[in-house]
């Protein structure tokens, strides 16, 4: 079916599809059959709320259109598998879409869509990942702010949570752990106890902590000063 709709002086040429019949193709999909031979599978969700029937015209402007709802929901549906996961940053998340090949646009749409709707906050990611490395990992400052910065967190962001959840800095009770964890596993090794304790520092600076807390904690588990 064409239709002619005046445009100005001129005349644009709308080109329409009627839909013959619906089938379902699966438990998730439906296929739009019209009545040029041309078929559109889409998603049910997207079906339902597109509002098609049976005898209804498409244009060719709409049938692009649910073309481009349809792999939307798929790029969107991707993304909350992956935040059902675990949390993902904002920069984390577009870059995991972006490997899967999906268009930029379409990309930066589903991210705006599930920020609105509160399903990605890199404020909220940065304290759960800030709170989970230091319970279970017992990383320093350094090393949270370092791999906070690796995932696209704002460095004002990340002041926010150091300064929430480390309002005095590293722990020292916590670096004492690691060293005395590390102090176990260099045992067989039967080292020089200033070597010993070079390798103590070298692990806990890895882990994040900085010199004045590394050094308190080295002589702290070694039961010596190694300032001289």
């Amino acid at each position: 079916m064409v239709v002619q709709r005046p445009k100005g002086r001129d005349y644009c040429v709308i080109i329409m599809m009627k839909i013959e019949r619906i089938t379902k193709k699966d438990n998730r999909n439906v296929v739009i059959h019209f009545d040029n031979e041309e078929k559109l599978i889409i998603n049910l969700e997207v079906f339902i709320k597109s509002g098609l029937k049976k005898g209804m015209g498409v244009s060719s402007d709409r049938f692009s259109f649910l073309t481009d709802e349809n792999r939307r929901y798929y790029v969107k549906l991707y993304a909350i598998r992956l935040l059902a996961r675990r949390p993902h940053s904002e920069q984390e998340l577009r870059t995991k879409l972006f490997q899967k090949r999906y268009e930029k646009e379409m990309i930066s749409d589903v991210i705006e869509e599930l920020k609105e709707k509160e399903l990605i906050d890199d404020y909220k990611f940065a304290l759960i990942f800030t709170e989970e490395k230091m319970r279970t990992k017992l990383w320093g400052e350094k090393k949270i702010k370092g791999e906070l910065i690796k995932k696209g967190i704002s460095r004002e962001l990340i002041s926010q949570v150091i300064e929430e959840k480390l309002p005095e800095g590293n722990k020292l009770n916590d670096a004492v752990i690691l060293a005395e964890k590390k102090m176990k596993m260099l045992s067989h090794q039967k080292l020089e106890r200033r070597k010993l304790a070079e390798r103590i520092y070298s692990y806990l600076s890895s882990k994040g902590y900085d010199y004045e807390t590394s050094r308190e904690a080295v002589e702290k588990v070694l039961d010596e000063n190694f300032t001289e």
